[in-house]
This record gives structure tokens, C-alpha cells and sequence, in this order.
């Protein structure tokens, strides 16, 4: 089959990705940007193992399920595959999807519904725009890696989002600043990261550069003072950032993240509060992309491991802690007698020392900057282990040296649930599901953070 072949058929499903799939005598289909009952007419793209990803061309009948969609770059942009559906069957599709995994893996455990987000649009706090090599600022188009969508607004983020974008894109065009070519790894600007602070109402936004020596006093006064006036004209001022970072990344590798930073204005960090805990961010720091329901993981887990237990734990490990998310909110609930937080990213460990200071909890709660595939937390006595990890799940190393321990419980918050429910079939030949929930911090997205606790199984039921 060639490129543009045009195929027709009818949605009847999603896949793992969260496409719209459907079956023709010409193949299997799956249709990114269409919902379960579109009739569609599509052209083929490529394939992509046993399925041929097509675009669709037309909607001779559309979904009951499809909804206008407020954003201009919704169906293009990679920041929302879900948006032209209604939020409650993206729900139904979540819990779908992850019941799915789990069926496909062997566990009878099955979700019974999810947690929604109490705000579908301007829910998150960070989002990193990229600079595309014809002068795009924005997001990449969905699947591709060098074809960019040029914002003219989004609605992930709070207000003020174009001004920043638009405001980067003349002050790049004024001193003729090149924009980062990903291919042939040539130009000077490569990402504007914006991360907000909900509840603090702080914004910071970092030009990310590839030689920040590239930038003269005069580029740099310049940038800053557009920026800060941003909104003052309407009596916005609020749409303004606090603070302004340059940010330096020299490797070829595609990264938002900086190696080194210089401060035009403001601090360099920021602040937000969740659930009455106020932590301090680094620009490089993972956090929780959506503040709101940040507290629901928290409240979650805290049921999970005890709070509001007479009787506290001796010893809880958190790993993969980060700036202390998890460890601070227990220690606040009086949940455990000590917690050891173990994160790989030292700036964050240090921001954890800083924000249990902060909180008034340094004395319950300890961190260490190590891999945890390196083990420096085996021989801790916990009772108790909180599993956070990155989307490629669980090291082999720590899976193993954690059935090892045996703890108790084990509090699992997954953002990747495919990994998840093999992981599982590891545990469960020692362990007990008890409690199987998700929360949605991803609106428009098939993604969704599952948690599961895990209870040590008694020798008779073993």
C-alpha cells in the first residue's frame, strides 16, 4: 500500500496508544484524532508493526462521542490526541484501556472507575514548547519529530501562553536569532519552558539556548523587560512571569532540560502548594504536571500506608522521592516514625532537605541522592516502601532487592500502567492486591496514573 492510498471504515475500538482502530479487507487501521463510532474516510501514512497508521481525510458520519474542540490546533498538535472527545468517554476509554492491560497480563484485578480532573483545560503546571527549525514555537505535531505546530495559544496552561511565545518570536527575529534545527543540530534557541505555580500564582519561563555565550546584555535586557510587560497593556499584569531564566543545553540530544542556568529576573525556581505543603522547584525538577490532582495521589497514598493510624510506622522508604512529594505529606500526617526518601537527581534531594525544613518535618524525614538501582537503601529496616517511578517503571535491580526485603505494604503509583501489570506478575507470588484506583492528571491524553497497595501475603496464603 502506498502513501495517500484512501481507505474508508467505521472506529470500533482504540488500541494501546489510544487510536481509533478498524478492520478493512485492505488491513487493520488505527486513525489517530477519531472516536469509536466515526465513519471515516482516511489516507494511509506508514505502518507501524502490524497496523497502518492513516489520517483522516473525511467524517462522513461522526461519533456520538465527538465534541467541538476549543483549541484551533486540536487534530495536529501532539499535546492532545483526546480533545475532539467528550471527557466522560475519555474516562470510559482510561478505564478501558487499563482494565485491558491488566486482563491481557493474567490479573483478575479490575479498576471500577477513576478519579477525575476537576479542571479539563489550564490543569497543568509546566509545558515545554518547543522551537521548530522554520521558526515554530510550540509542540511537535502528533507522531512526527521534526514537524512543528506554531501556537497561537494553549489551553494546557493558565492564560498569558501566547504573549510568551509571541514575545519569544519577535525578540528571536529582532537580533536574528536562529532557531534550533534538530537534524542537522545547527541554530541558537531550542525550547521555552514555562512551569506556573497554581496555588502561589508564580511563572517562571526559561529560554532554553544552545550556547548561551551567543547572548549579549542587550539581547538579554531586551527579552527580559518584553516579557515582564506582558499583559500590563489590558491590566493583565498577572499574566507576566516572576521570574526568567536563561537556561544552556549544549548536547545534540533533543532535551528541554538545561545544564546550566543564568537568572534574568526573579528566583530561580518556583514555588507551589499541594495540599497545604509548600515545595520549592526546581526549573530542571519533576513535579506533578497537574497541582489539583497532585493531592488526590497524595490523600491516596496516605490511605494506602496508614495516616490517621494510632499507630505509625516504624520506618517508610519513598523511592524515586523527587523534591519529597510523598515523604513530606506523610511525615505531615504523622504517618511514620522516620522516612527515607531516595531520588538519582541531587538538585531535587537537596530541594527535599529545603522543603521538609520549610514544612517543619526535617526531623522525621532523611534523603539521599542515589540511583536506587545502586541499592544504598537496602539494609533500611522499612516496613513500609513507596514505589514512584519513571515511565520505564521499576529497575530489575529494585524489583528484585524489593521482594527481598518483603516489607509490609508496598504503595505502587504507576504513570505507566503497561509496565505496571507486568511488574505485577512478580509481585503477586508474594504480595496481595488490595486496592486497585486511578487518578486523571492528563485530560485529552490516554494517559492516567494508576496505584495499587500491596499487602505481604501470610504464609497460609502463599
Amino acid at each position: 500500500m502506498r502513501f495517500g492510498h484512501r481507505v474508508s471504515g467505521k472506529i470500533t475500538s482504540v488500541d494501546d496508544h489510544g487510536r481509533g482502530f478498524f478492520a478493512s479487507p485492505e488491513g487493520n487501521f488505527v486513525v489517530p484524532f477519531s472516536a469509536i463510532g466515526d465513519e471515516v474516510v482516511t489516507t494511509f501514512l506508514h505502518r507501524d508493526r502490524r497496523l497502518k497508521v492513516a489520517k483522516i481525510e473525511s467524517i462522513t458520519t461522526p461519533s456520538p462521542d465527538r465534541v467541538a474542540t476549543p483549541c484551533p490546533h486540536a487534530g495536529v498538535c501532539g499535546g492532545c490526541l483526546w480533545q475532539h472527545l467528550s471527557y466522560d468517554a475519555q474516562i470510559t476509554l482510561k478505564q478501558e484501556m487499563v482494565n485491558r492491560a491488566f486482563e491481557a497480563a493474567g490479573h483478575e484485578e479490575r479498576l471500577t472507575s477513576i478519579v477525575r480532573s476537576t479542571e479539563q483545560f489550564h490543569h497543568r503546571n509546566r509545558m515545554d514548547y518547543a522551537i521548530g527549525w522554520n521558526g515554530e514555537i510550540g509542540l511537535k505535531e502528533y507522531g512526527a519529530w521534526n514537524r512543528y505546530v506554531n501556537l497561537t495559544t494553549c489551553l494546557l496552561l493558565a492564560d498569558g501562553v501566547s504573549e510568551i511565545l509571541q514575545t519569544v518570536r519577535t525578540w528571536m527575529h529582532a537580533f536574528d536569532l536562529q532557531p534550533w534545527d534538530a537534524k542537522f543540530y545547527t541554530g541558537d534557541i531550542r525550547y521555552v519552558v514555562i512551569r506556573d505555580g497554581k496555588k502561589t500564582q508564580q511563572r517562571l519561563v526559561t529560554i532554553v539556548v544552545k550556547d548561551a555565550t551567543r547572548l549579549t546584555d542587550e539581547m538579554k535586557k531586551d527579552l527580559m523587560e518584553h516579557l515582564l510587560a506582558i499583559g500590563k497593556e489590558a491590566g493583565r499584569g498577572d499574566l507576566a512571569p516572576t521570574s526568567i531564566l536563561i537556561g544552556e543545553q549544549s548536547l545534540q540530544t533533543d532535551l528541554s532540560i538545561s545544564q546550566k542556568f543564568e537568572t534574568l529576573f526573579g528566583n530561580p525556581w518556583i514555588e507551589e502548594i499541594v495540599n497545604d505543603i509548600r515545595y520549592r522547584i526546581h526549573p530542571n525538577s519533576f513535579f506533578q504536571t497537574n497541582s489539583q490532582m497532585a493531592g488526590t495521589l497524595q490523600d491516596i497514598v496516605g490511605e494506602f500506608v496508614g495516616a490517621g493510624s494510632p499507630r505509625p510506622s516504624e520506618q517508610i522508604l519513598d523511592l524515586y522521592c523527587g523534591l519529597g512529594f510523598f515523604s513530606l505529606y506523610l511525615a505531615k500526617h504523622d504517618v511514620a516514625q522516620q522516612i527515607h526518601g531516595v531520588e538519582i537527581d541531587a538538585e531535587a534531594i537537596e530541594l527535599a532537605k529545603h522543603n521538609a525544613q520549610t514544612n517543619g518535618v526535617a526531623e522525621t524525614c532523611t534523603f539521599t541522592a542515589a540511583k536506587a538501582e545502586d541499592m544504598s537503601w537496602k539494609d533500611i529496616p522499612a516496613e513500609t516502601i513507596i514505589l514512584d517511578p519513571p515511565r520505564a517503571g521499576l529497575h530489575p535491580k529494585v524489583l528484585k532487592t524489593v521482594m527481598e526485603k518483603a516489607p509490609q505494604t508496598i504503595a505502587y503509583v504507576s504513570c505507566n500502567y503497561k509496565r505496571l501489570v507486568e511488574e505485577l506478575k512478580e509481585f503477586k507470588t508474594a504480595y496481595n492486591v488490595t486496592e486497585l484506583r486511578a487518578v486523571d492528571l492528563f485530560p485529552h491524553s490516554p494517559h492516567v496514573e494508576v496505584l495499587v497497595k500491596l499487602e505481604k501475603k501470610t504464609n497460609s496464603a502463599q
